[in-house]
């Protein structure tokens, strides 16, 4: 594409500059507009380009008459100018200028930063980050020194914008995208460019290329005027987009594809959806000598509310108050298994009607026929199909895209509905003598943690899943599990207690991550105490409960089932042997896939496959978002408090004081009611543990490397069919990795020998088990602490507005 694209964007970037300084640019626009398209429009092939054109224009033309008719140089009140002509878009520079300009909080942000010390205690994986081990590739962080760090230089920070970014770095600078700071000034704008980027091998294992997305599809058309991208912004174009990773994912192949755009959801990739301010235009040179200049712009969804805003103060009381991010009451979504994701940038499309949509790939080279799905779920989140062609008509492809609803329809009827397409799909196989399979996780971020146990219990029946999980034991977390502790413990505190939901605590939800009773111990036996759930283990400079592990028992409706939702258990035909499956990931497989995963390779010992990556001759990492457990929002975090010293001080209780200063301090975190209050913002309460590793070292810092890496070619990046057996050849035969990439010690065809589904032996367990392990009483003190007069005041005058909304953390893990 190289020329036309260029000349069409440069064309247009000088009629900007030549419109800027000229009288009555207005009507000159409008005079020259008709000749520029019909110059571009016998240049450009692609329809894709033109609407770039088009875009850049209609910027053009907004600021263009934001300058002329505002009477006033503050950069918000010119956005606002700008979004009154019923556009939802500003050129990028506009946008950041506006957000530069919202003076610092130093008073409100000085006490969100305290207030995020106390509830970011929870992150599970808080000390490990200080030594996360040689594997780790982004070193360690002190995360209570950094949020020091910020706060004692409040005053020196450019704007609320800088002061936010730089707490959000902190936790970018974790690799989970299980914790998130998504503070309301971070989520006014969404800045884009305006085309998209891909990466392509010649083969599938020479180092790929970059290339704009339409490029690719011309490739994969046979197309021989198609040139590679050789710089972006003056720099080589992979070391630029290394300069701009801001997303979090375990290592640097993971934020290389989460940069760029794929071909079978055609999502766009956070090169094109910037997760931040990444410059005012974008400057591409082809291969070939041709270059072109693009501007960026910024969107929003808050076009209605600017029409209060005249200046950064104004900004600032119309956006950071509580009306974008602060805490909503959930009477209406009481409960709910999992939370919409909060990752940096783009989510996975779903597909809908005929996956994947091929109406631009029908030229295909052979024009390969794509196979229609033998089962479908109405979401396009889950598919399965049936290869075609010499050699692969025995194989099955299982693509799950999404362990969740995207559109948060009824949660039962999706469960079923998910649960039976893998059903019928196994059922399938077997009539048709299927008896090979790819796993396709690419791009799946996770979901329920339910759905993801019963996909591997149907495709694998004779086998148990593990699926071990614990908790960062800190002072408050220990004060309220006392507390619960106690209820539960006492037969009058049973009887009398009924939790903000109503249900006795024997069956709270509110209190479900303290409810020892609900679940199982690595061993799978059930707890005796709640000594022995919360240890705490000593481990890696930090204190961490014991190693637990769900209830799948269809009677057990806390531990992990949702209500209506039935595992599928006993005796039943599956035509997979583990040998004969491979899962087939982009790297972008977390929280929940990761969890999927671990069952596949440590349990059933299944291999896999990954695609992409930087352009390097190395493994790569068959995971790499989030393999930590649930995910909770930050806002209910206080609630749990709230409730804790309400109930303690209904009941008199002896455990803890009822005006505990640390769950006071907690429960009055009132900035991060305001600022970070919704559910985008989050910690991970759970640290995933893998089956028989003494070290207990959580799965977020074990490096794993897939047995084989592939890049995309223009045909298997354009065609999912293509994909599917380029995965599979690699799978069969060493020979078409990529060079290096083969036999890592981490990966099972390089010696990794998996647990398997069997009894977990003693001594594979941690050498040093937790305090009190097995033998405690199940009434351990939580330590009391300080009086605070009027605590319980505050806290029953929130409970009766917040509470409810604790209900709604059953099962989330995404």
């Amino acid at each position: 594409m190289g020329a036309s694209s260029g000349l069409q964007v440069e064309v247009t970037r000088a009629l900007v500059e030549h419109l800027l300084g000229t009288p009555g640019l207005l009507s000159h626009l409008v005079t020259f507009l008709p000749s520029l398209y019909r110059r571009t429009q016998k240049e450009v092939q692609r329809g894709t380009m033109y609407m770039t054109y088009k875009r850049t224009l209609i910027l053009a033309l907004a600021t263009l008459t934001t300058a002329q008719t505002s009477t006033t140089n503050e950069p918000c009140a010119v956005v606002a100018s700008s979004l009154s002509l019923s556009s939802s878009s500003v050129p990028a520079q506009a946008a950041y200028d506006c957000l530069e300009s919202v003076p610092v909080d130093v008073e409100g942000d000085s006490q969100l930063i305290d207030e995020l010390k106390i509830v970011w205690q929870f992150q599970s994986e808080l000390g490990w980050y200080k030594n996360p081990g040689e594997d780790w590739p982004y070193g360690p962080l002190d995360v209570e020194g950094e949020l020091d760090k910020i706060k004692n230089s409040l005053s020196s920070f450019s704007s609320e914008y800088a002061v936010q970014l730089a707490i959000q770095n902190i936790t970018v600078r974790s690799g989970n995208f299980h914790w998130n700071h998504r503070p309301d000034i971070l989520r006014v704008f969404t800045f884009r460019r305006q085309f998209r980027i891909a990466s392509v091998s010649s083969d599938g294992k020479a180092l790929p290329k970059l290339y704009i997305y339409e490029d690719v599809e011309a490739l994969a058309e046979g197309s021989p005027d198609v040139s590679e991208i050789s710089e972006i912004n003056g720099q080589k174009p992979y070391d630029y987009l290394r300069s701009i990773f801001y997303s979090q994912f375990i290592d640097y192949d993971g934020k290389m594809n989460y940069m760029l755009t794929k071909g079978d959801t055609s999502q766009e990739g956070a090169f094109t959806v910037q997760p931040k301010f990444e410059g005012n235009s974008t400057d591409i040179t082809w291969a070939n000598g041709t270059t072109a200049s693009a501007i960026n712009f910024a969107t929003t969804e808050h076009t209605s509310e600017f029409s209060n805003v005249t200046d950064g103060t104004s900004f600032f009381e119309t956006f950071c108050t509580g009306a974008v991010s602060g805490v909503q009451t959930l009477e209406g979504n009481a409960k709910t298994a999992v939370i919409p994701p909060a990752r940096l940038g783009p989510i996975p499309n779903t597909p809908t009607g005929t996956y994947h949509r091929r109406n631009k790939r029908q030229s295909i080279p052979n024009n390969t026929p794509y196979p229609s799905a033998v089962v479908e779920i109405s979401t396009g989140g889950l598919s399965g199909y049936f290869l075609t062609g010499n050699g692969y008509e025995d194989i099955a492809v299982l693509k799950i895209l999404l362990f969740y609803d995207p559109q948060s329809r009824n949660e039962t009827e999706f469960n079923h509905e998910f649960q039976a397409a893998i059903k019928s799909f196994i059922s399938q196989c077997i009539s048709e003598n299927k008896k090979k399979l790819i796993i396709d996780l690419r791009e799946n971020g996770g979901g329920a943690t339910n759905l993801l146990i019963d996909t591997f219990m149907q495709l694998f029946p004779t086998l148990d899943p593990f699926s071990g999980q614990r908790y960062r034991a800190n002072d408050a977390w220990n004060k309220i599990g006392s507390a619960v502790d106690e209820v539960y413990s006492s037969p009058d505190f049973a009887k009398e207690y009924q939790d903000p939901a109503g249900e006795a605590m024997e069956n709270s939800n509110v209190f479900r991550f303290w409810s020892w009773w609900q679940f199982r111990t690595a061993e799978g036996e059930n707890f005796n105490s709640w000594d022995q759930f919360n240890g705490p283990l000593d481990l890696n400079s930090d204190k961490l409960t014991a190693t637990m592990r769900y209830n799948y028992s269809d009677s057990n409706q806390v531990s992990i089932r949702p209500e209506g939702f039935d595992f599928v258990t006993g005796d039943r035909p599956s035509p997979f042997n583990a040998s004969n499956v491979v899962m087939f990931t982009d790297a972008l497989c977390g929280s929940s896939c990761a969890s999927f995963h671990e069952e596949l390779k440590n349990i059933a010992g299944v291999k896999a496959v990954t695609v992409g990556g930087l352009p390097e001759n190395k493994p790569i990492q068959t995971v790499t978002g989030s393999k930590g457990g649930e995910v909770i929002p930050l806002f209910n975090f206080p609630l749990f408090a709230m409730v804790t010293l309400d109930m303690t001080s209904q009941l008199n209780l002896s455990s803890i004081e009822e005006d505990d200063d640390s769950l006071f301090a907690l429960a009055n975190a009132e900035q991060v009611k305001t600022r970070v209050g919704d559910s985008l913002s989050r910690i991970q309460s759970q640290d995933q543990i893998r089956k028989g590793d003494k070290t207990a070292t959580p799965l977020q810092f074990i490096y794993e490397a897939a047995d084989c890496r592939i890049f995309y070619t223009a045909e298997t990046f354009a065609d999912p069919d293509a994909a599917w057996k380029q995965a599979w050849d690699a799978f069969q035969d060493d020979s078409k990795c990529v060079e290096g990439s083969t036999g890592h010690k981490s990966s099972i065809s390089g010696g990794y020998k998996p647990y398997g589904a069997g009894p977990l032996k003693a001594e594979d367990q941690p050498a040093k088990l937790p305090t009190g392990y097995g033998n405690g009483n199940g009434n351990k003190s939580g330590g009391g602490g300080g009086k605070n007069s009027g605590a319980s005041v505050n806290v029953k005058a929130s409970t009766a507005l917040f509470a409810i909304a604790a209900v709604a953390l059953v099962m989330i893990m995404m």
